[in-house]
């Protein structure tokens, strides 16, 4: 069961995305992971011209955005996460670990939540295998 609180945050998480994200775009795809002590989001977002994916970090340099601004998004990012997470827990769902947000620029969403307790994998181990995953084959849509 989704809360509008869920759904609102859905739509933050989106909107934070379009105001970060400089050129238009096909596809993101963000990454989430929260637990006890630590949180971590990123994401990659395919151009609307073609070519690999951008990664989230390369995009202060790639498009001269002021690096506050940049961190003033992120930071959004990641209280938009928070609260989502939150309100899981408030509404008696199971709690997740991880979680991919796939965005179309159609606007079609797709949400897979991890359970899996990640905290024996270093980060660098965790992004390769999500990329592995989810930028080397059609994420379904």
């Amino acid at each position: 069961m989704e809360s509008k609180i869920m759904e609102q945050t859905y739509q933050q998480i989106a909107n934070t995305l379009l105001n970060i994200i400089q050129e238009d775009w096909k596809q993101v795809l963000l990454y989430a992971e929260i637990r006890e002590g630590y949180k971590k989001v990123y994401f990659y977002y395919y151009p609307e011209s073609g070519g690999s994916p951008i990664y989230s970090l390369d995009i202060v340099e790639i498009y001269n955005m002021v690096e506050s601004e940049y961190d003033r998004l992120e930071n959004e990012l990641y209280q938009n996460i928070s609260r989502l997470h939150e309100e899981f827990l408030e509404q008696g769902q199971e709690k997740w670990t991880n979680l991919t947000y796939i965005l179309e620029n159609t606007g079609k969403l797709k949400i897979n939540y991890g359970y899996d307790d990640l905290s024996q994998l270093s980060p660098v181990e965790k992004q390769e295998k999500w990329e592995a995953e989810y930028l080397t084959y059609d994420t379904g849509f």
